[in-house]
């Protein structure tokens, strides 16, 4: 797995995923306890949790279908520096502005998102060779995982010293140097098979294909039984999962006590569960 990382363009595309997920950690930690410090509502603390998974049920099927129609260097770079803009107004909310906009920021935050994961995903074959695509998938992973768990308790740690408007402008610099070090990155060009035809009916024939890629992905699980019951057991337990998301917050902090702080060991120990996935699935 280190001669992997010592790969250049993959180590710069796995190094701005571990920056960027850092700082989203940073707020995942903070801002449920400041939606339901300032509301004491559980139902506007889980509607701040709605707002971050309604894009992936909305978009996550069809983000993947245009992906692979649009330069996915381009959209990785583009989706950082509006990542990092998007962010700014949670400044104006810290400032007593109004609470809608935490709603609004994560629902376009994580849209765009779901455009990110999938180009990075589909970029990392054209960096490595085929016999280090497992190890390059496992580091992937890692990338994921190992942020959650120093995101999370550097998020509750730096809470107490920076504040919530110094994590969110932490959240944008991680953003803004992932942008960087993707932009560094050098991708084998694609050479289509012979110079695409440019004209309005050429723009709708790709849209429309495009549609039925979608709607053939659709049928495809309808058929294999394998991916019906697979996709119906993660929905039940993202479900599950949502549901003590939410209520672990108000756990820690009417029952138990505590804050941010706390709430941030208990992410890390979903983060120590990654860890250890990603190592044995690249063993």
């Amino acid at each position: 797995m280190l001669a992997v990382l010592r790969q250049r363009d993959f180590f710069l595309l796995w190094s701005g995923g571990i920056l960027s997920v850092i700082g989203d950690y940073f707020l995942f930690v903070a801002l449920p306890f400041f939606v339901y410090e300032r509301t004491g509502s559980a139902l506007a603390t889980g509607a701040m949790f709605i707002a971050e998974t309604l894009p992936r049920l909305i978009f996550g099927s069809v983000a993947g279908v245009f992906v692979d129609r649009l330069d996915r260097k381009k959209t990785m770079f583009i989706s950082d520096l509006s990542r990092a803009l998007i962010l700014l107004p949670l400044l104006l909310v810290v400032a007593g502005g109004p609470l809608g906009l935490v709603y609004a920021v994560a629902f376009v935050e994580a849209t765009i998102s779901m455009f990110f994961l999938p180009a990075k995903g589909a970029t990392i074959p054209n960096l490595v060779a085929e016999r280090d695509l497992t190890a390059a998938n496992s580091l992937n992973s890692l990338s994921e995982e190992v942020p959650s768990l120093a995101g999370a308790l550097l998020g509750g740690a730096l809470l107490a010293v920076v504040g919530l408007s110094g994590l969110i402008l932490l959240d944008v610099a991680t953003y803004l140097t992932s942008a960087i070090l993707i932009s560094l990155i050098r991708v084998p060009p694609e050479v289509p098979d012979e110079e695409p035809e440019v004209s309005p009916g050429v723009a709708v024939s790709a849209w429309s294909n495009a549609l039925k890629e979608w709607l053939g992905g659709l049928q495809l699980i309808g058929r294999d039984r394998s991916l019906a019951v697979l996709f119906a057991v993660i929905s039940v337990a993202t479900v599950g999962e949502g549901v003590v998301t939410v209520l672990v917050i108000i756990f820690f902090r009417d029952v138990l006590g505590g804050g941010s702080a706390e709430f941030s060991y208990f992410i890390a120990a979903y983060g120590v569960g990654g860890i250890l996935g990603g190592l044995l699935l690249g063993w």
